[in-house]
């Protein structure tokens, strides 16, 4: 066999494993994956499973980078549907498209923003540039609009505790951007990220009838700069 057929047919089998494991996440919860209730359901032993990952951990790790990659591709796809030109439209885009990813894929989004998964500790080499890609998109498209005037920061936004502002000055030049713009970056996160939370878990609709108007508001407050 070819080995470009071999490397086709390694890869098939990797996704079928992380699929079949995304089923159980769905089912039992992010604690409850198992390799070999995993190998159960492929009809192979768990050893066998080992050739494609070698451990629980593997596959995890596997799976979290597959979650937020796939979330900042959603972001970067919706922000490439305005020019640079119209960064409150790509910002608008892409915080509607944060949600909309987030409502369409419940179970990555609860494993890499949910619960901690019992003995597992994430490696952050691997893991760290892959959940900090959303946040950049954000800051970019944020600084994007404040250097061109599109996008105006209130005080409300950009007065930072000492403590906070001395450790943003620290990451803001891996962000490419300022201080003052990653700071309002993390408060339109935090409330977003809020807001689908809350949502998923069945909390908000209840209250406000219509979360996906309300979340538009939300959306359309930061832009805003509220």
């Amino acid at each position: 066999m070819p080995r470009s057929r071999i490397i086709a047919a390694y890869e098939r089998t990797q996704e079928q494993i992380k699929s079949v494991a995304r089923r159980q996440m769905q089912a039992q919860g992010t604690a409850g994956l198992s390799l070999r209730a995993i190998a159960r359901e492929l009809g192979v032993s768990a050893p066998a499973l080992y050739r494609y990952y070698p451990s629980l951990e593997a596959l995890i790790t596997a799976l979290i980078l597959d979650a937020f990659n796939a979330l900042a591709d959603a972001l970067e796809t919706a922000e490439a549907t305005f020019p640079d030109e119209e960064p409150r439209g790509q910002l608008r885009a892409a915080l509607l498209a944060y949600r909309e990813w987030a409502l369409a894929h419940p179970t990555d989004f609860e494993l890499i923003y949910g619960n901690p998964i019992p003995g597992y500790s994430a490696p952050a080499e691997q893991t760290v540039p892959a959940a900090s890609r959303a946040l950049a998109i954000l800051g970019r498209i944020t600084d994007r609009g404040v250097r061109s005037g599109h996008i105006r920061l209130t005080p409300a936004l950009t007065t930072i505790p000492e403590s906070v502002n001395a450790h943003l000055s620290l990451l803001a030049p891996g962000y490419g951007t300022s201080a003052e713009v990653l700071h309002t970056c993390m408060i339109g996160w935090t409330r977003i990220h809020g807001a689908i939370q809350l949502e998923l878990f069945g909390h908000t609709p209840p209250v406000v009838g219509d979360p996906t108007a309300f979340y538009g508001g939300l959306v359309e407050a930061l832009i805003d700069g509220g």
